[in-house]
C-alpha cells in the first residue's frame, strides 16, 4: 500500500530543517529554482497545495513569481504547453490519473480560455471536465470548480532576516524587530485552483500522492510537490535535470545527493541520512483526505494558511528562533473558492 504514511517526530523535524534552508537559494519555496524556469516564469512552479474541503479535495499551484514584475501574468499557450497535477493512487510514485490544464493565446485584455481534462495515465484517454475564461470560477461536469488567473502570492516570509540570521549572509536584519517585513507582501502569482469530489482522486483508502508539473511539446520543464527540495539539495548545474526526473526515479537518481547534503548540513550518520532521504523522496505530497492535518507536524498535503516558516525556524535553530513574526499572508485568504486573495 502507501509507502509514505509513517512519520515520526525526528523525521518531521529534520524535513522542516532541510526545507527551511532552501530559502537561501531561490527566494523561498520553489520560486526561480532552476535555469530553465528563470527564462520564462510561466513554467516556474512557485508552490503546490493540497487539502481536503468537506467531501472535496482542493489542489492549487502558483507560477509566475512576482507576476507582472519579473514574470508574465498569463499562462503558456503554445501547442504542447500544459499544467498538470499527477495523481498516484497506489503509492508507487507513478501517475494513475492526470489533471491537465491548457490555455489559449491571451486576448488583448490578457484573458484566456482554459480547459481542464481528466486523463487516464495508462490508456491516454481523456475527458473534458470544464472550459471557461481565466479569472472566473469555471464549473466542472463532476460538480467541482476550476479557477485559473492572477491572485496574490500566498507565500509569506521575512526572507532577509532569515538570510542574515540563519543563512549566514552577514546582514543586520533581525527577526521580530521594527524592520520585520513580509518579503512577498504585494507580490502576485498566476494560480490554478481545482476543487472536485475526493472520490475522483483518491484510492479506496482515501489517500493519494500528488505532484505538479509544467510541460511544453519538448517535455517537462518544472515539477514540484514538497517545498524547496530542488532548491536546497540539488546543485545549480543539475537543477534542470532534477526537474526532468519522474518521481519514481527520484531515489535511484538523487538519493545519494540527498544523503550527502543531509550529512553536510546536519552531521547525520549514514543510516539516519538514508532513512530521511527515503522520506523526502520520491518528491510527492501525500494527502489523506479524511484528515484535517496539514504539512506542519503531519506532512499531510499543504494548506494555504500554514505558517511553515515558524515551524521550520524552530527546528533549524533548535528553538533559538521560533518565529519570523510574519504570521500570515498580507491579504486574507477567502472562505470560498478559489480561496486565494485577489491580486494586489
Amino acid at each position: 500500500m502507501k509507502k509514505f504514511r509513517t512519520y515520526i517526530v525526528l523525521t518531521v523535524s529534520v524535513l522542516a530543517m532541510v526545507i527551511g534552508l532552501a530559502a537561501l537559494g531561490a527566494g523561498a519555496a520553489d520560486h526561480l529554482d532552476a535555469p530553465a524556469v528563470t527564462t520564462d516564469g510561466r513554467f516556474d512552479i512557485n508552490d503546490v497545495y493540497a487539502f481536503p474541503k468537506g467531501p472535496d479535495t482542493v489542489l492549487a499551484l502558483t507560477v509566475n513569481p512576482a507576476a507582472g514584475v519579473l514574470s508574465p501574468t498569463t499562462f503558456a499557450s503554445s501547442p504542447g504547453d500544459s499544467y498538470e497535477f499527477a495523481i498516484d493512487t497506489d503509492g508507487d510514485a507513478v501517475e494513475d490519473k492526470i489533471l491537465r490544464i491548457t490555455a489559449t493565446r491571451p486576448r488583448r485584455d490578457d484573458g484566456q480560455r482554459l480547459r481542464l481534462f481528466m486523463v487516464d495515465a495508462a490508456t491516454g484517454r481523456k475527458s473534458l471536465l470544464g472550459t471557461g475564461d481565466s479569472n472566473t470560477n469555471i464549473p466542472l461536469s463532476n460538480g467541482g470548480w476550476l479557477f485559473g488567473g492572477l491572485t496574490d502570492d500566498p507565500f509569506f516570509f521575512d526572507l532577509q532576516a532569515f538570510r542574515d540570521q540563519v543563512g549566514g549572509a552577514g546582514g543586520t536584519r533581525m527577526f521580530c524587530d521594527a524592520n520585520t517585513v513580509d518579503f512577498f507582501a504585494g507580490f502576485n502569482a498566476t494560480t490554478i485552483v481545482i476543487q472536485m469530489p475526493s472520490w475522483e482522486l483518491d484510492s479506496d483508502d482515501g489517500i493519494f500522492n500528488v505532484w505538479a508539473r509544467t510541460n511544453t511539446n519538448h517535455g517537462m520543464v518544472d515539477r514540484m510537490a514538497k517545498p524547496a527540495l530542488n532548491t536546497v539539495f540539488i546543485a545549480s548545474g543539475d537543477k534542470d535535470a532534477y526537474n526532468a526526473t519522474v518521481p519514481a526515479d527520484d531515489l535511484a537518481t538523487w538519493g545519494d545527493r540527498f544523503k550527502a547534503v543531509l550529512q553536510l548540513f546536519g552531521g547525520y550518520d549514514d543510516a539516519t541520512a538514508e532513512a530521511i532521504t527515503g522520506l523526502l523522496l520520491p518528491d510527492v505530497l501525500t494527502l489523506n483526505t479524511a484528515s484535517t492535518g496539514g504539512f506542519v507536524g503531519s506532512l499531510n498535503g499543504r494548506q494555504l494558511a500554514e505558517d511553515v516558516i515558524d515551524f521550520e525556524l524552530t527546528v533549524v535553530t533548535n528553538g533559538g528562533i521560533t518565529s519570523d513574526c510574519v504570521d500570515m499572508n498580507d491579504n486574507a485568504f477567502k472562505a470560498a473558492f478559489p480561496y486565494l486573495a485577489d491580486p494586489n
